[in-house]
């Protein structure tokens, strides 16, 4: 996926990172015959009966056949204007590219996904009769195409559509900013279908490689265009920091996990992944030094530090970078930081996006709740299950239940010592569990 990868150049203020970067009608013709046993009278009035009971069923069924909905007045307008073009050019007019846009995004504003893709599909094929294989033209429409792929849950298709743009990108865009938006779409799509699980279970490893290429060449880009210690590096340096969070066997519990079976075979917690995570955290660290960034900016990077290091089971190291953030809340006298960042026990990873577990609140108030402790090294025990609510398939809240046992927390502080936390009491709402 590296066609046309943009060079490298030689940045001081990231340049040690380099060595880390290595889904029918009766009717009647004739009279009937008369019943020997049934006078006249009697049997004129049974057929009398008899029509009636048919003329009724009838009435309902003619009534019972809704008029169609009247078409969007949108919708017409776009399909009159394509059906123009089709005569004055015929069936590839160079101008119906933009009109068949227009058309799938008023389907799309309809929920009609399915006829927008073909819709989207027709003028991505004009594009490119027009204007080549690589056509700039049909970004846009592979874009909005995905978007309705994603809409009805066709993740396969959208994964295939994805390589496709991602190839037209490369070659169609030849500003460095876009190339730049280009490859941090296509690294977060990575990241999102390996956590879907879309695709051969074998190759879902194989994606958190590509999403750390993909946003380590879009770090390349924005360094080339804002200079290398540009706020605007942060983006990437984040998105390189969560790929090593998942090679490091990060799960976190979406509730639409919960129902694959499948599992990646990913990467152990060796040398490698540490040292890559230590570079792109410093990299933030200096980052916040070179822009003078807020007190909380900095004492939540500098703590990254040491969730990283806790993640891997370096405590003791772990502690040394605590201390360090410790440090930059007495300068700066916050104490209230203190309490935000250490009085109780963090959850982990503490980074936006990988979220290890659904919202929860303190206390016993939800129809889960949990009681345990967490050890001065940041594990669960003494797990205990209060309440617990009455599901007919339990599976997803059985998930649940054992990510909370298998989460790592970065342990609360007494002063500058880690502590075991006693008696915690988590609960969780149905959102939590319930799609």
């Amino acid at each position: 996926m590296h066609e046309n990868t943009p060079r490298r150049a030689h940045h001081p203020f990231l340049g040690w990172i380099s060595c880390v970067f290595c889904c029918a009608a009766l009717s009647a013709s004739a009279q009937p015959e008369q019943d020997p046993g049934i006078s006249a009278p009697d049997q004129q009035a049974s057929e009398t009966a008899e029509a009636m009971v048919i003329d009724l069923r009838n009435t309902l069924d003619q009534r019972a056949a809704p008029e169609p909905a009247p078409e969007s007045s949108l919708v017409l307008e776009y399909r009159n204007a394509i059906a123009t073009q089709e005569r004055l050019g015929g069936a590839y007019a160079p101008g119906m590219t933009e009109q068949l846009l227009g058309l799938g995004a008023a389907l799309q504003q309809l929920n009609r996904h399915e006829e927008a893709i073909d819709v989207f599909k027709r003028g991505a094929h004009i594009a490119r009769v027009n204007s080549g294989l690589y056509s700039g033209e049909q970004i846009a429409l592979l874009r909005s195409e995905i978007r309705s792929h994603m809409a009805i849950g066709q993740f396969d298709l959208v994964d295939e559509r994805q390589r496709y743009l991602y190839r037209v990108e490369r070659r169609a865009l030849s500003s460095r900013s876009e190339s730049a938006e280009a490859l941090m779409r296509q690294a977060k799509w990575q990241q999102e279908a390996f956590l879907m699980r879309v695709g051969d279970p074998e190759t879902l490893p194989g994606r958190l490689m590509v999403t750390w290429d993909l946003y380590r060449l879009a770090l390349t880009d924005m360094i080339e265009l804002y200079g290398n210690a540009s706020p605007e590096l942060r983006r990437p340096l984040m998105g390189m920091l969560t790929s090593q969070y998942l090679l490091a066997g990060h799960r976190g519990f979406p509730h639409y996990k919960a129902s694959k079976d499948s599992d990646a075979q990913l990467a152990a917690l060796t040398s490698t992944t540490y040292k890559r995570g230590v570079a792109v955290i410093n990299a933030l660290i200096e980052l916040n030094e070179a822009n003078d960034l807020a007190i909380e900016q900095k004492v939540e990077d500098t703590a990254a530090l040491g969730d990283w290091a806790q993640w891997f089971g370096k405590y003791s190291e772990a502690e040394i970078h605590y201390a360090t953030a410790m440090s930059l809340i007495d300068e700066a006298e916050r104490p209230e930081l203190m309490v935000q960042f250490f009085a109780q026990p963090v959850p982990l990873p503490a980074v936006d996006g990988l979220d290890s577990l659904p919202p929860y609140a303190e206390g016993d108030h939800g129809p889960l709740t949990v009681s345990f402790s967490v050890t001065e090294t940041g594990r669960v025990k003494d797990f205990e299950e209060v309440a617990r609510p009455e599901l007919e398939d339990d599976k997803i809240l059985r998930r649940l239940v054992r990510t909370l046992k298998d989460t790592r927390f970065r342990p609360g502080f007494d002063g500058s010592q880690p502590i075991a936390s006693q008696g915690l009491l988590w609960s969780f709402d149905a959102d939590a569990w319930e799609p």
